[in-house]
């Protein structure tokens, strides 16, 4: 993946997955579609495993960007067209192994995140940046944290004319894309669960969505 010079954001390194995985586990502690998947309040615990299996495996690809070092916010952005080797995919498959104990509750993340496969395979451009995670320290919500983390990404995107493509889980964070310029594709209600996901896309300035 090409680099991604946003001087204003930290960028994330190995030693950092473990401190990006406890703001993840926080911020994901009450999320409405966690909360119905696991169908009770999940743990820290459980939910630190799947994060830091999460950033060990797709940090491989993307680039994670934080707020500052301090580690307030994080997002981490993929490009769509990443093939994974085969000694990537044995690490994945380790990694994996390491949070057997949580595999239930990470397949049905899996599960809904089929949906969202699906979504980004109908509506999203041929290329694009991804913006598999966006996470903020519940400590740090209501600050413009999530903002800090997302213009610097837009800001390159315009650069090399490359669109970004986000999914969302909130309607209120639709409106917040919407403030940013990204455009509502599509919608789909998430099997299993009451909650819907929003598929958005910002296309670079000048081009029309």
């Amino acid at each position: 993946m090409e680099e991604i010079p946003l001087q204003y954001l930290y960028k994330l390194n190995k030693t950092d997955i473990p401190k990006a995985a406890e703001v993840c586990a926080r911020a994901f502690q009450n999320d409405p579609v966690i909360r119905e998947i696991a169908k009770e309040k999940a743990s820290s615990d459980a939910l630190y495993q799947i994060f830091e299996y999460i950033l060990k495996s797709q940090m491989e690809n993307g680039q994670a960007y934080a707020s500052s070092a301090n580690l307030e916010g994080i997002a981490l952005w993929e490009p769509n067209d990443v093939r994974k080797p085969l000694g990537q995919r044995l690490r994945h498959l380790y990694y994996l192994f390491q949070i057997r104990s949580q595999l239930p509750l990470l397949n049905e993340i899996s599960r809904i995140d089929k949906v969202s496969q699906n979504l980004r395979a109908k509506y999203a451009p041929p290329v694009y940046f991804y913006l598999a995670l966006l996470a903020v320290d519940p400590e740090y919500q209501g600050n413009g944290i999530a903002g800090h983390l997302i213009r610097p990404m837009l800001d390159f995107m315009n650069e090399t004319g490359i669109p970004c493509y986000l999914e969302t889980q909130s309607s209120q964070n639709v409106a917040m894309y919407e403030h940013m310029g990204f455009k509502l594709l599509a919608s789909q209600g998430l099997p299993g669960t009451e909650q819907t996901i929003y598929g958005m896309l910002k296309n670079p300035d000048g081009k029309v969505s």
